[in-house]
């Protein structure tokens, strides 16, 4: 769907033989999140942006804008698939986890 370009910043993990990206879930899968393991809850992203989205350095608003966390400063528009239909609930439990409503 996003030919393993990360939907923050674009970029694509080259390997000895394709591309490498990483499915982030939104909402964290098990206690205490309980997120679903479905698509409405997954980013294509890239190593470092899974990692900041994970531990909270950035954040998603309602109109896809990608924020950095300690400064509020928008990094990023998400990129988005016709065929992909983020939850928003989803991304407004990050959001809260972020400190953000």
């Amino acid at each position: 769907m996003y030919d393993d370009a990360c939907q923050v910043c674009g970029a694509r993990v080259e390997t000895s033989d394709s591309h490498y990206s990483e499915a982030a879930h939104i909402r964290g899968l098990g206690a205490p999140h309980l997120g679903p393991d479905q698509l409405s809850n997954l980013l294509c992203l890239c190593p470092n942006h899974h990692i900041e989205f994970d531990r909270f350095a950035i954040y998603i608003e309602e109109d896809w804008t990608v924020r950095r966390n300690s400064t509020g400063a928008v990094e990023y528009e998400l990129k988005l698939h016709a065929d992909h239909v983020i939850d928003q609930d989803h991304i407004r439990y990050h959001r809260a986890l972020c400190g953000h409503r």
